[in-house]
């Protein structure tokens, strides 16, 4: 008796969950199959610091100027590495 009110009363949720679980793997199909969305300021960012890091490689040393966008432009913002960045090394 207290099984059949058990099956009776949660059947329905067990039910939408099973549904639930159903769609999500239907909806999410690509990502489990390993396929990748394109992250297109990725792309242009590797494109736009290869000069740096490549000159970075050649010369163990920095260059802070970069030809590589915008007809040259500063590489503070692609990750440029600073001698006395003390605030970088606080930041964990």
């Amino acid at each position: 008796m207290i099984l059949k009110n058990f099956i009776k009363n949660y059947f329905k949720h067990f039910c939408v969950l099973i549904l639930f679980c159903f769609i999500s793997l239907l909806y999410f199909s690509p990502v489990l199959q390993g396929k990748k969305i394109l992250q297109n300021d990725i792309v242009q960012y590797s494109g736009m610091a290869k000069q740096q890091s490549d000159f970075r490689e050649k010369t163990d040393s920095e260059t802070y100027w970069t030809n590589g966008a915008f007809s040259g432009m500063p590489t503070y913002q692609l990750g440029a590495k600073y001698p006395h960045n003390y605030i970088k090394k606080l930041d964990l």
